[in-house]
């Protein structure tokens, strides 16, 4: 039976009053919506934006390149050297980050070590050796001339005698002006008469790493007698980079020891929220007054220097 046009006419309103219905709700919901939307939009692209400015995914340098990382271990030491496929660690962190350093090792393709060199036997220092020493094959390990009365009987300095033994990795005490041939660079070991020290900090070994005209000087943690001591005996040079000792502590780092070394750069191995204060402002203001950058792994995380020999460049926040 044919519609009425009455219906036909009917029918045409409903439709047409039902999509403007739905465009009204759709509108509704967008005000209501939208500016919600926005502001959750806005604070991940931000987010985003300062994930990828604070951890730039870079390619780590190759073997044949001269390196120095300067690991995030938290309140602790440890640095990774590499140079035309050789690679040596300075200290090793404390017990609980001797796998993060294997890890970081086996991610970068590491499978031996020249050798590691201990700048003194607190945890914080040589903790993670045993782990590493189990899964990593090492040459020789160094330590300095530590005073009989000094000799620590903590585990961690135990264990990692004991496992050197057990991995038949020879452990040899520090001689002043060693030489450490290294790829295309070297590492000097530097000490003195450490037999009247009544502290491990001011027995710590200290290291210079050259490549050409490029230096970087690590020195544990020296505090001001140690660092006196080698001020006397002329074993502090002019370095491109320096290692702040003993984690920033105000006891280290004096005015006359920046003023030998001369850096152009400075790292602070530190511990995010540390209960020591480290770094102390003192020393933060040396620093600045001596204008020397500042890069500290509680802010910076792992970080990279890469060298010719001539030129340097850092990279923070490195990640294998």
């Amino acid at each position: 039976m044919p519609m009425h046009n009455e219906e036909r006419k009917y029918r045409k309103l409903e439709r047409k009053y039902r999509r403007e219905s739905a465009r009204e709700k759709r509108v509704r919901l967008l005000r209501k919506y939208l500016p919600a939307a926005l502001l959750i939009l806005a604070a991940a692209a931000i987010g985003i934006f300062l994930i990828l400015r604070e951890k730039p995914k870079t390619d780590p340098p190759d073997n044949n390149s001269f390196s120095i990382c300067v690991l995030d271990v938290g309140q602790g030491d440890a640095i990774l050297l590499r140079s035309q496929g050789h690679a040596a660690l300075i200290d090793t962190g404390d017990y609980d980050q001797g796998r993060k350093i294997v890890r970081i090792l086996k991610e970068l393709g590491i499978q031996n070590l020249d050798c590691i060199i201990n700048s003194h036997p607190h945890a914080d220092h040589i903790g993670g050796m045993q782990e590493i020493l189990r899964e990593i094959r090492t040459g020789q390990v160094i330590i300095p001339e530590i005073p009989d009365a000094l000799i620590p009987d903590t585990p961690s300095f135990l264990h990692a005698l004991e496992t050197a033994k057990k991995q038949n990795v020879p452990v040899r005490t520090a001689i002043t002006h060693q030489i450490i041939p290294f790829g295309e660079g070297e590492i000097e070991l530097l000490g003195t008469d450490n037999s009247a020290r009544e502290d491990l900090n001011n027995c710590s070994l200290t290291c210079i790493v050259r490549c050409g005209a490029f230096s970087f000087l690590s020195a544990g943690d020296l505090e001001t007698e140690g660092e006196q001591a080698m001020l006397d005996a002329g074993l502090i040079p002019p370095v491109t980079f320096l290692k702040v000792s003993h984690h920033g502590s105000s006891s280290s780092t004096g005015e006359a020891f920046l003023a030998a070394a001369k850096p152009q750069a400075a790292v602070i191995s530190v511990g995010a929220g540390n209960d020591y204060g480290h770094p102390a402002q003192t020393v933060l203001r040396r620093l600045n007054e001596a204008a020397c950058p500042v890069y500290r792994t509680d802010l910076d995380g792992s970080i990279l220097i890469v060298t010719d020999g001539k030129t340097f460049r850092v990279q923070t926040h490195f990640q294998p």
